[in-house]
């Protein structure tokens, strides 16, 4: 009876280990040595929404750094794809992922972070873009994201559309996945890295992810 019950506990947690992810990563590939850390970035992938398959391109890549003192600080790679048909606008490019039928963020953690780091940083750079951080979605989301994330750790983020204006955000951490379903919800979180910058380093991201020099 032990070893059947050991049995099925290990096939569940191997279960577990086995849960595919939404976005399944193709095409070319470039090594990114970001101080002596090696990052895979791939050209394209297919993302797996409640419409079926949707084939993404990259857009660009970037590090996401943060001053402290005199000191910029690694925190992570992010990098980003959207639908074939999209053309993302350098200018304006919040504007142009409106009708974007599928949208994905990479972010290949370089140093650790707590849960409470990274839904501070989320919450003050959704709060710049006037994007209501008390909605029900987005707290719903917060509550789910707990656990400290360690130096090469991913988090990937995708979203797509539903009927009418309600889009469904899936985020994806080492432990976790967590989906939720709201009016324009992936289009507010993209506002992090496409829309008004938090600050000047942020804004330098938002350039490369658009396709701006690396």
């Amino acid at each position: 009876m032990k070893k059947m019950s050991l049995l099925v506990t290990c096939s569940f947690f191997l279960a577990q280990s086995l849960i595919a992810s939404v976005a399944e990563f193709k095409g070319a590939v470039k090594t990114v040595d970001i101080s002596g850390k090696a990052v895979k970035v791939y050209s394209n992938l297919t993302l797996t929404t409640a419409n079926g398959p949707t084939q993404l391109k990259l857009t660009g890549y970037g590090i996401r750094q943060k001053s402290v003192g005199f000191v910029k600080l690694n925190i992570y790679l992010a990098t980003s794809y959207i639908d074939e048909e999209t053309i993302l606008s350098p200018s304006n490019p919040i504007d142009s992922l409106k009708n974007a039928k599928g949208r994905v963020i990479v972010l290949d953690l370089l140093r650790t972070l707590t849960a409470a780091d990274i839904r501070t940083s989320f919450e003050e750079a959704l709060d710049i873009n006037a994007v209501d951080v008390n909605s029900k979605a987005i707290q719903s989301i917060f509550s789910k994201f707990t656990g400290d994330l360690k130096e090469g750790d991913r988090i990937l983020l995708a979203s797509y559309p539903g009927e009418r204006s309600l889009e469904t955000l899936v985020i994806e951490l080492p432990k976790t996945t967590i989906q939720e379903t709201a009016n324009l919800l992936g289009l507010d979180f993209w506002k992090i890295w496409f829309g008004e910058p938090v600050d000047a380093l942020m804004g330098e991201l938002k350039s490369k992810l658009t396709g701006g020099s690396k």
